[in-house]
């Protein structure tokens, strides 16, 4: 009868040591996820240097500026350094993204991100007069750093941008 005790207790305790398991493999696959606002681009050009989580005009991987769009106009505008390497994904959701792509999927980035580039974060719509943030997910490789992020950004409001990124760690 004690045998049976201990192997019923036994076999009633694997449910809670497997739960506590897979409790471990999820803190090590979560990311932590960083917020950032931007100063206002009419105010001067924002520089950002993701590998310090923190603004740096000598030091930088994304630049915000205000670009000429002829006529006396200016267009907020996303630039990513000579140093970086892009691409974009628009079929998971940003936090679905737990993985580095394949190297072979980076491109360079000259000018992609900016007002009329092929993956422009910020557009215009002339019909609504109103500035649009796109949708898609930058993940970009640092070709010094050797350091890999995703980026969603999120919303536009006066010349202030909001924008998520993580680190996304090599397996």
């Amino acid at each position: 009868m004690k045998k049976l005790l201990i192997g019923v207790s036994m076999l009633m305790m694997l449910p809670f040591i497997a739960c506590e398991d897979n409790k471990e493999d999820e803190a090590q696959k979560s990311v932590n996820i960083i917020e950032i606002t931007t100063d206002n681009v009419n105010d001067g050009p924002y520089y950002f240097n993701f590998a310090d989580a923190e603004k740096n005009s000598t030091n930088w991987h994304l630049s915000y500026q205000n670009l000429d769009a002829g006529g006396g106009n200016y267009m907020p505008s996303f630039s990513l350094a000579n140093t970086v390497m892009l691409n974009v994904d628009k079929s998971l959701s940003f936090e679905d993204i737990s993985e580095i792509p394949e190297t072979s999927l980076f491109a360079p980035s000259n000018g992609k991100l900016g007002y009329m580039g092929e993956h422009e974060v910020l557009t215009y719509d002339t019909q609504v007069h109103k500035i649009n943030v796109s949708d898609s997910n930058y993940i970009i490789y640092d070709t010094i750093s050797h350091k890999v992020f995703k980026i969603h950004f999120d919303e536009y409001s006066s010349g202030v941008v909001m924008f998520r990124f993580a680190e996304l760690a090599s397996n």
